[in-house]
């Protein structure tokens, strides 16, 4: 990992903080606030487990219940949007952005 800017960078993977822009080998991928704010607390903490109730009470701005459901549908979209593999599930437990994958 290198800090530039104020930026993340993962091999192809570039999260700039202060534009909340993400780029992948430098094409910039247009994401929700919400899958930017759990891709950067993700990020943020590589290695680190957490479960969906963890990520969703450090991003969201609302104590929907049931909301951490919502969690496994933003973590497919990125997935799927960057094309990446840096964030693994831990079956039965939740999450952690893994920077090596």
């Amino acid at each position: 990992m290198a800090e530039t800017d104020k930026s993340l960078v993962y091999g192809e993977l570039k999260i700039n903080f202060v534009r909340r822009a993400v780029y992948v080998n430098r094409k910039e991928i247009v994401l929700t606030r919400m899958e930017f704010d759990v891709l950067c607390y993700l990020a943020s903490n590589p290695d680190i487990a957490f479960t969906r109730d963890q990520i969703y009470e450090a991003v969201s701005r609302d104590n929907y219940v049931g909301g951490s459901y919502l969690i496994r549908d933003i973590i497919y979209r990125l997935r799927t949007k960057l094309g990446i593999s840096n964030i693994q599930t831990l079956h039965g437990y939740g999450y952690k952005f893994s920077p090596n994958d």
